[in-house]
């Protein structure tokens, strides 16, 4: 797993360098990767992160929030976003064995809402799928190839 990180920081970074666009966060690809069979999962972190966005961009009309306070509080409202929907989940269904609802990572939401804050939707969310999608192309290549991650 930590090969599958690090594969994904190289070419994050390799994917920033060659078109100046951030794929939501240097080590967010490599950890999306390992959750590529469970899409739901992603789709679900990459919604809380432009709800984690907007909720942010409203409370900066009102207060102070920019570089550290602003990244710090783009993490705790993906947090709080990510607990409340799943009390929420838990107040109507009684059994959630049956619907797993959960981020890709407690941060990585975060990280991609401070992303998307830094250069928008537009060029955050598609550069991250193009990077996810690259690194599981390599992944079942290297695969293929007798090399395991």
């Amino acid at each position: 797993m930590a090969e599958i990180i690090i594969l994904g920081i190289i070419i994050s970074i390799v994917f920033y360098e060659l078109t100046d666009i951030s794929p939501g966060g240097i080590i967010v690809p490599g950890l999306m990767v390992i959750y590529v069979s469970q899409w739901t999962r992603m789709l679900y972190t990459v919604a809380i992160a432009i709800l984690a966005y907007y909720i942010v961009k409203l409370l900066s009309a009102r207060f102070i929030i920019f570089g550290k306070r602003r990244f710090v509080m783009l993490i705790i409202v993906s947090l709080a976003l990510h607990f409340a929907i799943n009390f929420i989940l838990g107040l109507f269904f009684n059994d959630l064995s049956g619907l797993t609802i959960s981020v890709v990572g407690y941060t990585i939401a975060g990280i991609i809402a401070n992303n998307i804050y830094k250069q928008g939707i537009k060029r955050t969310v598609p550069s991250l799928a193009i990077v996810v999608c690259l690194l599981e192309i390599i992944i079942l290549v290297l695969g293929q190839l007798g090399v395991s991650l």
